[in-house]
């Protein structure tokens, strides 16, 4: 029976005991008010000097608390008691208290350092989720000075603050991140919060109903389907608009979504302006005009991010507002006209490459390509015109009727590019699927996702392509195109880059130095560019891309109706035409200028040049008029004209 109860006495006190602080000092307050009394009872009995009870228990407790009292007793009894007390004293009231504040400290840091404490900001930028695409995306709002210095002013926000809600905050993480960004790096600019997107109350926490922007990536594809990626998008959506139902307005919205079909699903779950970027479909639409258009992903890439090369900027064109859209070329110093944005309704109309006599029109949004926002300024007067005799034979190839790939590796984007490639409609494709998964997994997972597939004739082989004796077998030179596509290994847990690293180098072993297939990389790692950078081929890093357009459309709304205007069939379209088919000669030194007014009497915009030297494709994108290009064969030049009248 004593043991029982001693047990459950035991056990009560641990209950009390893990309560928190506050429950462990009325425990070691206790435990000194028995030792006062005990101590006080003691020297009461048997000391003759001590008459009032109260006041050899106070004598007790000074003993107990302050070891400078120690020598101060007389008789034997009294200096035993107090010696007791007083190394007790050590053990329970200091050695208890400081313990106790040790660990009331320390998890009041840990708490402060998990990122749990609530956030009281306004006009914030917020990134719910950590992907590979955050760091990016961290990047490029940093990077976007003047972009983001308007963004501020548009909501009032006096300083930049961008919080990132991540499922667990550590100073590994935190590390990370500083590596990433470099001098970019600001505690006071980036903060991180512990949670999930899921969760209404962690949403709270990050105080997301007075952010200015919110930017929802979606989750890494080798840890959900993409049925839940975009189930997990929609509902984060719902979340945010049920919280703020009554509050006008709510949050700009930029989210990624994997399957475009859904698309309205999502605008519809969102009271507030909302921009959904169908992350498959955009890298897909990329790669299949790479297919046509070498070249196009290094352009892509060079457009999309502020630290290199030239942008695509917006501007009012209220002056220009009756003028004809040929003339604006000569007002402007190292920018480009690339066309209009037109306000039709609620919609906004992509007019590129216009007709050089359109006339603008009140409301329109003026498209350029510059190097910086310092060239976007007009001249208050035309530049006279740098016209060169140019004078060649035009020489017209035909246009390939149906083009071979190879597809190494399996991806759930694969849909999507199917669908793209069946947009062409004049053209025709004959895909050749290769890798280890199921040919059954894929026709089934085809056959849900895509489309109409008449003008793709698509053929399957299961065989690891990573394996030279497969590999040879496949015959790659005798394709148009190779695809190495990343994700293969997704679900297996191996690093897809490494495979598709591997396969990379096995793959150029076996083509031709020359004349061979153009090849198609697709990466996971930024860092893993640098290790290709002596190969031939086209690189693309699909969560680059997706992190830049991202942080790009959130800062400014309208640039995604001239990418997707860009970067989908139909409409205006970048292309890299052979300097002979444009009439340009061989061999002779030429202005920039007179190459763009070589191309403006096509009805096309010049953008750059291509060149090839020593096997390696190199792009000069907006060029200055006065710089002289001597042009050699295998050059291309960098066109923005019409798919219909592709030259």
């Amino acid at each position: 029976m004593i043991q029982r109860f001693l047990q459950r006495l035991t056990f009560s006190l641990e209950r009390f005991i893990l309560r928190g602080a506050f429950h462990q000092l009325l425990v070691v307050s206790a435990v000194i008010l028995l030792i006062s009394l005990a101590a006080g009872t003691v020297v009461y009995l048997s000391v003759p000097q001590f008459n009032d009870y109260s006041e050899s228990v106070w004598w007790g407790f000074l003993r107990l608390s302050d070891p400078g009292y120690l020598g101060d007793d007389e008789g034997t009894i009294a200096r035993v008691v107090s010696t007791v007390v007083t190394v007790l004293g050590y053990v329970v009231f200091l050695g208890a208290l400081v313990a106790i504040m040790t660990q009331g400290l320390g998890r009041l840091m840990r708490r402060l350092e998990s990122g749990t404490t609530p956030l009281s900001l306004k006009g914030h930028i917020l990134v719910l989720g950590w992907t590979s695409r955050t760091e990016s995306i961290l990047r490029e709002l940093l990077l976007s000075e003047g972009r983001m210095r308007r963004f501020l002013d548009r909501f009032a926000a006096r300083k930049l603050k961008i919080v990132v809600l991540v499922e667990e905050v550590s100073l590994e993480r935190t590390t990370e991140l500083r590596q990433a960004l470099g001098p970019l790096w600001d505690p006071q600019v980036v903060i991180l919060r512990m949670g999930s997107p899921l969760l209404p109350e962690h949403l709270d926490r990050v105080d997301v109903l007075h952010a200015s922007a919110i930017i929802l990536p979606a989750g890494e594809a080798n840890q959900l389907s993409s049925e839940a990626l975009d189930a997990r998008m929609i509902k984060t959506v719902l979340s945010i608009s049920r919280r703020g139902e009554g509050l006008k307005p709510l949050p700009i919205l930029t989210a990624e979504l994997f399957d475009a079909r859904k698309t309205e699903i999502a605008r519809t779950a969102y009271r507030g302006d909302i921009a959904l970027i169908p992350g498959a479909t955009l890298i897909s639409r990329l790669m299949a005009q790479t297919l046509r258009h070498p070249g196009l992903c290094a352009l892509a890439a060079e457009l999309l991010t502020h630290e290199t090369g030239s942008e695509i900027y917006l501007r009012d064109s209220a002056a220009w507002t009756g003028r004809a859209f040929g003339d604006l070329a000569a007002y402007y110093k190292g920018a480009i006209p690339l066309g209009v944005l037109r306000p039709r309704g609620e919609q906004l109309l992509p007019l590129l490459n216009m007709d050089p006599d359109a006339l603008l029109e009140r409301g329109d949004r003026l498209v350029l390509l510059a190097d910086s926002e310092d060239c976007l300024d007009p001249l208050p007067r035309p530049r006279e015109s740098t016209r060169q005799a140019v004078a060649a034979t035009v020489e017209e190839s035909a246009a390939r009727r149906r083009r071979r790939i190879l597809l190494l590796g399996w991806s759930r984007k694969l849909p999507a590019l199917l669908d793209e490639l069946q947009s062409y409609t004049e053209e025709s494709f004959s895909l050749t699927v290769a890798s280890r998964v199921p040919e059954e997994n894929r026709r089934e997972f085809i056959e849900r996702y895509a489309g109409a597939t008449d003008r793709v004739e698509v053929s399957h082989l299961q065989l690891d392509y990573a394996l030279p004796r497969e590999l040879e077998a496949l015959d790659p030179g005798s394709y148009d195109n190779v695809i190495l596509l990343a994700g293969e290994g997704l679900h297996s847990g191996e690093d897809p880059d490494s495979r598709t690293l591997s396969a990379c180098l096995l793959l150029q072993s076996l083509l031709p130095r020359e004349g061979g297939p153009e090849v198609l990389v697709e990466l996971i790692d930024p860092d893993n560019q640098d290790l290709l950078a002596d190969r031939p081929g086209e690189r693309i890093v699909s969560p680059q891309i997706l992190s830049h357009m991202l942080a790009q459309v959130t800062l400014r709304r309208d640039l995604w109706t001239v990418f997707e205007e860009l970067f989908t069939v139909g409409g205006a379209e970048i292309d890299f035409v052979p300097v002979e088919a444009c009439g340009l000669p061989i061999g002779q030194a030429l202005h920039f200028s007179a190459i763009r007014e070589q191309l403006k009497e096509r009805r096309s915009i010049a953008l750059g040049l291509q060149q090839r030297r020593k096997g390696r494709r190199q792009l000069a994108l907006n060029p200055a008029d006065t710089s002289r290009w001597v042009l050699e064969p295998g050059d291309r030049v960098v066109i923005l004209g019409r798919y219909e009248a592709t030259i």
